[in-house]
């Protein structure tokens, strides 16, 4: 059943529209007409609700990922959740680690880093601009990670990470082969640092600082994922789709 304050996802039915809204939040503005948020309080999982425009929608759970990608406030270029859950899956996390993670931006990847270190774990975050910060926190609070998460405005390359001792670290930044040396101070010996990088000459400093600053178990993967449509008739991949996005390097403290 839902409650005032959770979110659902709506599917239109017979068509591939969907969207996320909260419930309990008044009128949502949606391109098949206005959807009443309020009537979905107290219903249950699966309910069919009507827009102004009497469009059907069943209402679902929204999954985190759900609420991400339609919901986050953008401030900055965000990592696809296809790249974020691998680079879960390349740092080992999971409830309970401590994670450093440099590049808040709008608080995509650390709003999913600290998912998975929940209930007994933390995210600490770094950015060096006020406005993303802002962005991330209006985000983490939408989806109640913000307990998770430990935010500080900080250039990482010349002041470090502080006083912390961390099982991984995540470098989604400018520059991250800059950060490589203060990366080895808090990292626990065995842990796990991960770069994702856009380009290829990106990926090529990052690549070379961590081998001339000893770190080992070296990989560099790219994710990609190819939908396709699931209408009977028309199986087949999508016409367009985002494939490419990055490269994740992931590299191991000896």
């Amino acid at each position: 059943m839902f409650k005032k304050g959770d979110w659902a996802l709506l599917l239109e039915e017979g068509r591939a529209y969907k969207t996320v809204v909260r419930v309990g939040s008044g009128k949502a503005q949606t391109i098949r007409g206005f959807i009443d948020t309020d009537a979905l309080a107290g219903a249950p999982h699966g309910a069919v609700i009507t827009s102004s425009l009497g469009v059907k929608f069943k209402a679902l759970p929204a999954s985190i990922f759900d609420v991400i990608e339609h919901r986050f406030k953008l401030s900055a270029q965000a990592i696809y959740p296809k790249d974020a859950v691998h680079i879960v899956k390349a740092a080992g996390i999971g409830p309970g680690s401590v994670v450093a993670e440099a590049g808040t931006g709008s608080g995509f990847l650390t709003a999913v880093l600290a998912w998975y270190v929940k209930p007994w774990g933390v995210v600490y975050s770094f950015d060096n601009r006020t406005e993303h910060m802002k962005t991330a926190v209006r985000n983490l609070e939408a989806v109640g990670l913000l307990n998770y998460v430990e935010l500080q405005i900080r250039d990482v390359v010349k002041s470090g990470f502080g006083a912390l001792r961390v099982d991984a670290v995540v470098l989604d930044m400018g520059e991250p082969w800059k950060a490589l040396e203060h990366v080895y101070e808090i990292l626990r010996p065995g842990g796990s640092v991960v770069i994702f990088s856009t380009t290829v000459e990106h990926m090529a400093k990052s690549v070379e600082a961590l081998k001339k600053r000893g770190y080992v178990n070296i990989s560099i993967e790219e994710v990609l994922v190819r939908r396709w449509k699931s209408i009977l008739g028309e199986l087949r991949p999508e016409t367009f789709d985002v494939t490419h996005t990055g490269w994740i390097i992931s590299a191991r403290r000896g």
